[in-house]
Order: C-alpha cells, then sequence, then structure tokens
C-alpha cells in the first residue's frame, strides 16, 4: 500500500502545476489596490468546480481510511493541505474535534464538493470542517469544549449515567 500511497502523493505534488493562471486585469492606478477584491468577486461569478476537476487528480484515487496506516494518513493529509494551499483554498478544523483518520476522510469527501476557482495571488477560501450539531451553545452563541459543554449540561454526559440494562446501555451507547 505504501508504493500506492507514495504515487498518489506524486500525483498531488504534480497537481500543483495545475493552478490556473491569475487573470490580467488592466486596472487604472488608483484602482490598483482593489485587484484582488476584483478577481475574488470575478470568481465569484464563474461556475464552480469540484476539487476533482480543478486539481485534475479524480477521488477515488484516495483509498479508505481504513487501509491506510496512522503514518500514511497523515502523509496523505499534508499531501492534500500542500496542494489545497497553491490554490488557496484552506481547511479549518476546529483543535480535537476530529482524529486524524476523520480529517483525512473529510478532506477527501470535499473532492466532489464544488468552489470557486481562485486565480488570484492573495486571500484564501476557507473550507470549514465543523460538526456544526456538536456542542453549540445557544445562549452563548459559540461552541464549547467538551469540558465546558458537559459542565452546563451534565444530563448529556453519558459516561456518568448508570444503566438499569444492558440493553440501555447498547441503546444509549456508552
Amino acid at each position: 500500500m505504501q508504493n500506492y500511497v507514495n504515487q498518489l502523493l506524486e500525483m498531488l505534488q504534480e497537481a500543483h502545476t495545475n493552478r490556473p493562471a491569475p487573470r490580467y486585469l488592466e486596472l487604472p492606478e488608483e484602482m490598483e489596490c482593489l485587484r484582488d477584491a476584483i478577481d475574488l468577486d470575478m470568481a465569484l461569478e464563474e461556475d464552480e468546480h469540484t476539487m476533482e476537476s480543478i486539481f485534475g487528480v479524480p477521488q477515488f484515487y484516495f483509498p479508505p481510511e481504513n487501509r491506510l496506516s496512522d503514518e500514511q494518513i497523515r502523509q496523505l493529509i499534508q499531501g492534500i493541505l500542500d496542494l489545497w494551499q497553491v490554490f488557496h483554498y484552506e481547511a479549518d478544523f476546529r483543535k480535537g474535534e476530529f482524529t486524524e483518520r476523520e480529517q483525512y476522510t473529510k478532506l477527501v469527501d470535499c473532492w466532489k464538493e464544488s468552489y470557486p476557482l481562485l486565480r488570484g495571488t492573495n486571500g484564501s477560501w476557507h473550507i470549514e470542517m465543523f460538526d456544526y450539531e456538536t456542542n453549540w451553545d445557544e445562549d452563548e452563541k459559540r461552541y464549547l469544549s467538551d469540558e465546558e459543554y458537559y459542565a452546563k449540561n451534565p444530563l448529556l454526559n453519558l459516561d456518568d449515567f448508570e444503566f438499569d440494562t444492558d440493553e440501555e446501555q447498547l441503546i444509549f451507547g456508552a
């Protein structure tokens, strides 16, 4: 499997050259400071593309996470993030929310999603990799850490719950 992962990493590295050239915009000198904003506006007016078509690497080339070692997962995550950086995309993960395997799966799932094709040289398109249902606090209008969330909602912490039967334990997943 390592040979395959190495080949895939080489493909991701080669995909760096697929980045489209920046647009040539002839602007008056007083508008030069708006170049990146105008370029972004133009990108948002165009049709979006899948990462598969932007990078030229099909999604099905990525093996399922359960067939990869921890080291291979780390290598592929880094290869994907390096490629995204070249194309001005950034994955935004909250620290500790997902394991590396879950991060890898989320990154690969993005391959079929559509995004604007950024041609400019400034700024990045941030792709949020959050689980919006987890630990949202409506009162504070923010996401809480697990410790904060369970301190505020002690009945939700199933680790502290005593089940009457084995069946209840299976149902509630503790």
